[in-house]
């Protein structure tokens, strides 16, 4: 098969990229974030250099580009749909209803929490100026978000499977996957660490016992419109926590934590607070090669102390050996069974665990120990990438040749034809025009591709 990607999230399906590679498939697949957590070299560094031809770079776009459908993207997803198949994430799936090919929806958080929610148009246009929500070009903005939603929510509904967490995990993902009809049998979970790349390496037992903390530094809450529950790491339990170890013990540490996330200024005031500011060492961001670097160097890790899931941070500790405090959610039903993560959700179960780790190596290297055995069992992405390779080749040989292409005709021409009806002034009939004439530029592209003249309306391709 041709399997194509587009949105890469963390990296997490230029993974199943590379092993579809390696499992002889062919891969065309896309790059649309320029911070180094979202690119391929930041993980696999041969790709520093450039990328190969089965690799392109359309990260210069900004999101609002793939809300409104920069012509840009059409030259993309005429490439998309010779592929096979599709494994999609972020704003990818909003692609998805231009294309007539199986998809998985590998969802990983704002993907489904924002971009697929009604509530997103308030949230997202709260700062606007009422005067300009009132204007052609506001209500136009308005009406091209609306429709990026509406994309969203129908690329996820037409996927053959959908990738999400346990049920119970983000209550608000589940409800919006309840409304919009994906029954349990078509939820997935997939988990995924690095046995290969990272190696089981010897503890280092530092003098100064080192603490590295792989989660960003954003935990203030309510949430911040346009982000997740999941973004929210609860850093401040870890700093309230490594407070209460240094004034119950005495003992310093080497914290090491990396100026990412949304709260820096709050996280340093915070470390100010506890007077542990000068046993903290500060890191810029880094590429994920140096980040596994500090693992490895590390004598205990940090993840998520809030309400979210621990992944990449401790997935990672557990693959090099090393022990993790994170919290893991145990009472959240997974079909995996509980990893030997060092478990704490507040400053005292912080606090508990350090003194337990701290002060005894051998118990570091025995957790350590676990966690390899774990991650070798329980979280090879090879596991992953076979179950989805499969999904995507029945769903592939069950699909109809040819379909028409519902989406086009339903948002592009019965929005036209039917609501000069319903528009109830002058104006209003003004700024529906105004928004579908902005998708001209985008659909013109799409003379190129023979099935999809066929359906795009000729008042667009004007």
């Amino acid at each position: 098969m041709k399997i194509g990607f587009l949105g890469n999230t963390n990296n997490y399906p230029f993974i199943l990229a590379m092993l579809f590679r390696e499992m002889g498939h062919s891969v065309f697949f896309v790059v649309t974030e320029k911070s180094p957590l979202h690119r391929p070299e930041s993980r696999y560094p041969e790709f520093k250099a450039g990328y190969p031809d089965w690799i392109t770079d359309l990260s210069d776009l900004a999101e609002w580009e793939f809300f409104t459908l920069s012509p840009r993207l059409a030259g993309i997803l005429g490439q998309l749909s010779q592929c096979d198949a599709l494994v999609l994430n972020s704003f990818g799936l909003s692609c998805l209803p231009f294309l007539n090919l199986p998809a998985i929806a590998l969802l990983t958080g704002s993907d489904l929490t924002d971009y697929a929610n009604l509530l997103s148009v308030e949230t997202r246009t709260a700062n606007y100026d009422p005067a300009y929500k009132e204007t052609p070009a506001g209500k136009s903005d308005l009406a091209m978000l609306k429709d990026f939603i509406n994309r969203q929510r129908l690329g996820i509904q037409n996927s053959a499977l959908v990738r999400w967490f346990p049920h119970g995990l983000v209550p608000e993902g589940d409800r919006l996957l309840d409304e919009l009809g994906i029954p349990a049998s078509k939820r997935h979970f997939f988990a995924m660490a690095n046995p290969d790349i990272l190696e089981f390496s010897p503890a280092p037992h530092n003098q100064t016992a080192r603490v590295f903390c792989g989660a960003r530094l954003t935990w203030k809450l309510p949430v911040e419109p346009g982000r997740a529950l999941l973004d929210y790491k609860g850093g401040d339990v870890m700093i309230r926590g490594l407070g209460q170890f240094y004034r119950e013990t005495g003992t310093r540490l080497e914290i090491r934590l990396v100026r990412k996330g949304l709260h820096l200024k709050e996280t340093e005031d915070l470390i100010a607070e506890e007077g542990i500011a000068d046993q903290v060492i500060w890191l810029e961001e880094m590429s994920l090669v140096d980040y596994w670097q500090e693992i490895e160097r590390a004598d205990i890790i940090f993840d998520q102390l809030a309400k979210s899931l621990p992944f990449g941070p401790v997935y990672d500790a557990m693959a090099v050996g090393r022990p993790a405090i994170a919290n893991a959610r145990p009472e959240i039903s997974s079909p995996l069974p509980l990893a030997p993560i060092c478990q704490a959700e507040t400053p005292q179960e912080v606090c508990r665990q350090l003194k337990r780790l701290v002060f005894n190596p051998q118990e570091r290297e025995q957790v350590g120990r676990l966690g390899r055995a774990y991650v070798e069992q329980y979280l090879d992405p090879r596991k992953s990438a076979i179950q989805i390779e499969q999904i995507l080749a029945e769903a592939s040989h069950a699909r109809r040749q040819e379909q028409p292409y519902n989406y086009m005709l339903q948002t592009l021409v019965l929005r036209w034809e039917l609501q000069q009806e319903l528009a109830e002034t002058r104006q209003e009939l003004d700024n529906i025009f105004n928004a579908l004439s902005r998708l001209k530029p985008f659909l013109r592209v799409f003379n190129k591709l023979p099935i999809l003249r066929k359906y795009i309306p000729a008042i667009l391709l004007k």
